[in-house]
């Protein structure tokens, strides 16, 4: 399948009649429960119990299951909290014993995985690969993965998969040299205008709730509401914070250039196996005649080369990102949902 149903749906909905928005409005949620119960009813050996909130059970089933390399059990379970999102959390049994516990929060018509956006890679806690396979396969509902997976997610059978389009730093030469001469001009600029009065803050717990916060604020009202996930990177990354050491296999650093007291950009950068990920970049626009997010990009860049990481990445989407890196291939989106949704999808009905 291509790349995606929802990229043709976007086509299809471009000269939809109103007859068939008013029909998928009608038809769309039908098919969505019928799907479900099909599943349901046809699945073979992996059972599914559905949970709207946390308890003792699926605490005994996370337990049971081996913990996400780099993130342990406890550490996993904030992002299993309630926020102002709805949630929901599945847990899979084969022969009465859990082999995967798939917490799910809401995003428009689907659902993501709650690591999304806050633990990039990771799905759910799963006895093996191929039983998160099957448990995914047996919820009923779409699953949407959008970035940031591993080539092995094309093991698991997802409905559809793509690799969009990312864009890497390697720190392990004279990397400014790939730049344009442009770009290294507007480094130079905003270099002068930023280090006259800002100063650079590392690992400031409370410079994290405030970069969470600006994320939701500059991504707010979007039709990708992205933004569902701003509770959970909150919580998430300050508890991670709090409990790593020098040698945790995975870390959070939160980098932030403040002006005075007042912070004027900043990121928070997920560094695992030699690679620091950018997972939250932003600014303060009142700064932007200082291009404080350029600056905030070369402090972050500068930050991770100093701290021996091979690699510095920038992720996909947003143009600007391809000034600073070279497109590399290897990052995975993905999406698991019944044949009847997306069906949905193609009809325009969705």
């Amino acid at each position: 399948m291509s790349h995606s149903d929802a990229i043709h749906a976007a086509r299809v909905n471009t000269t939809n009649s109103g007859f068939e928005r008013v029909l998928g409005h009608v038809a769309a949620p039908a098919v969505i429960s019928a799907a479900r119960i099909v599943t349901r009813l046809t699945t073979r050996g992996v059972h599914v119990a559905w949970f709207d909130a946390w308890n003792s059970t699926l605490d005994q089933a996370l337990d049971d299951l081996p913990a996400i390399p780099g993130c342990d059990r406890d550490l996993y379970r904030e992002l299993t909290q309630p926020t102002s999102i709805r949630k929901r959390h599945a847990l899979a049994t084969e022969n009465g014993r859990p082999t995967a516990l798939i917490s799910l929060r809401r995003r428009r018509r689907y659902w993501e995985p709650v690591a999304y956006q806050s633990l990039s890679g990771v799905i759910a806690p799963a006895s093996s690969p191929a039983a998160l396979g099957r448990a995914l396969h047996a919820l009923g509902v779409e699953v949407r993965v959008e970035a940031g997976l591993d080539k092995s997610v094309m093991e698991l059978n997802p409905r559809s998969y793509w690799s969009p389009d990312n864009h890497r730093i390697d720190l392990r030469g004279d990397y400014e040299a790939h730049w344009s001469r442009n770009h290294r001009k507007n480094l130079r600029k905003a270099r002068n205008r930023c280090d006259a009065f800002m100063r650079l803050r590392i690992d400031d717990l409370d410079d994290v709730e405030w970069c969470c916060a600006q994320w939701a604020r500059m991504w707010e009202g979007t039709d990708a509401e992205e933004t569902v996930a701003g509770e959970d990177r909150r919580r998430f990354w300050r508890a991670f914070m709090k409990r790593q050491s020098a040698d945790s296999p995975i870390q959070f650093h939160s980098l932030h250039l403040l002006d005075g007291d007042r912070r004027t950009a900043g990121v928070v950068l997920m560094c695992k196996d030699g690679i620091a990920l950018g997972q939250c970049i932003v600014r303060d626009r009142a700064y932007d005649r200082f291009w404080v997010g350029v600056h905030m990009m070369d402090c972050s860049i500068q930050w991770a080369a100093n701290a021996g990481h091979r690699h510095y990445d920038l992720g996909s989407g947003q143009d600007y990102k391809q000034s600073w890196g070279q497109p590399v291939a290897g990052r995975y989106g993905a999406i698991f949902r019944p044949r009847a949704v997306s069906a949905l999808y193609r009809f325009g009905l969705l």
